[in-house]
């Protein structure tokens, strides 16, 4: 199974350098050992010593989303695909939990030369905002700010998935990829995925064309979204992170914590983002986005990119470089 996902990544590693000469994508094998790929973009080589941030994609997603965003930022980027999506392998199912999670990112961190000895500005859209709480409960000493898109930490229960219908147990079971594109706009349908959202992703490239053969891959794993509304969403890691990260930041001055939330039909629920500003009044910066989607960084980019570009300037501070 190495395998594939291997030969998946060195295609696209050669189709990405082509393209666009800074953005690289690799992969690890993490300590689960599970192929983990990310994309990285090293816009000034010779210079490592500028601050890094490392973003983290929602359900139904990849490090793809991230793209525009990384093409845009004149700072060292990297954007990992989570376990199950994009070129990264999804394991067993039984071992799929937030800790697993942490530790695919922590494995990516640690083999990674411009995250090692330094800490980094941690961005999580959605979902992937969860993750980032997660991983910045386990491992502040890595953070120097903590970037939450449009995400709360409330309690979201297995049927509230907004998929009509979904289809859990072919979710579990799909396969990435396809002979042709009906096979894979097909297995979506059966899943519950409504054909326009799919024509959408190939669109956007989450479900293309793979290799010469006329196969096709997706990006995107119904699993990932069933396994993280059983093991996530439907828990209260939520709230138990987020008060561990108040523990963490709020007596700093140092590390920062922002939470931004779109506008127009956000995820977030008002009482949820009031009391994860009740946890650290002092730590955290809400703002919220009117124009903006849930995917901000898609809907209202340039807004968004100029914040994120402050952040990352905020957190470059000599006193937050090392690691504890």
């Amino acid at each position: 199974m190495h395998l594939l996902f291997h030969l998946s990544v060195l295609l696209l590693q050669i189709a990405t350098a082509m393209a666009l000469p800074h953005i690289r994508s690799n992969s690890i094998i993490s300590s689960a050992n599970l192929a983990i790929s990310y994309v990285e973009s090293c816009p000034n080589d010779d210079n490592t010593d500028e601050p890094v941030t490392l973003f983290i994609h929602g359900l139904d997603s990849s490090s793809h989303t991230w793209r525009r965003v990384q093409q845009s930022l004149t700072t060292p980027t990297i954007a990992i695909d989570c376990r199950g999506c994009g070129n990264s392998e999804l394991g067993d199912h039984d071992e799929f939990t937030p800790d697993s999670l942490v530790a695919d990112v922590k494995s990516v961190v640690d083999s990674h030369p411009l995250l090692q000895k330094k800490r980094f500005v941690l961005v999580g859209h959605s979902m992937g905002g969860r993750v980032a709480m997660c991983y910045a409960a386990k491992h502040p000493e890595d953070i120097s700010a903590l970037v939450i898109e449009d995400m709360d930490i409330r309690r979201r229960e297995v049927n509230s998935n907004f998929i009509p219908n979904f289809n859990e147990a072919k979710a579990l079971s799909f396969e990435r990829l396809h002979p042709n594109l009906d096979s894979v706009k097909n297995a979506f349908g059966e899943i519950g995925y409504p054909s326009d959202m799919v024509d959408k992703w190939v669109r956007e490239g989450r479900v293309y064309e793979h290799g010469s053969e006329g196969q096709y891959w997706s990006d995107v794993h119904p699993a990932f979204r069933a396994l993280c509304y059983r093991r996530i969403f439907d828990s209260n890691s939520g709230v138990t992170c987020w008060n561990t990260i108040a523990q963490h930041f709020s007596n700093s001055n140092a590390v920062k914590v922002y939470l931004l939330v779109a506008g127009i039909g956000t995820v977030c629920e008002q009482e949820s983002i009031n009391d994860m500003v009740e946890c650290m009044p002092s730590t955290i910066s809400v703002k919220t986005y009117p124009t903006g989607y849930h995917s901000l960084h898609g809907s209202v980019m340039e807004e968004f990119l100029c914040d994120l570009q402050e952040i990352i300037e905020d957190a470059n501070s000599p006193h937050l470089q090392g690691k504890l």
